[in-house]
């Protein structure tokens, strides 16, 4: 299977719709980030598949997977300004 390439115009990460028993409504689903990146990340390390990923992502979705992922498992770079 082909990678995708970074987006350096979409953050690349998904999230949750919001949508739940609450908002009486719609199915939870994840989609897409649309705010802007700033870094792309790229795993240190091949996956199962034997290549290294990457992706765009935004301030907060960093945040959130430096949350989430092991620190050393990614090398971030900064995505300069045109």
């Amino acid at each position: 299977m082909a990678l995708i390439p970074p987006d350096k115009k979409r953050c690349q990460a998904e999230k949750p719709n919001g949508v739940n028993f609450m908002t009486l409504g719609g199915r939870r689903e994840m989609v897409r980030c649309s705010n802007k990146p700033t870094v792309i990340i790229t795993e240190t390390k091949p996956g199962e598949d034997g290549q290294k990923g990457s992706m765009s992502l935004c301030p907060d979705c960093l945040i959130v997977f430096r949350d989430q992922c092991p620190r050393m498992s990614v090398v971030v770079t900064l995505i300069e300004e045109d």
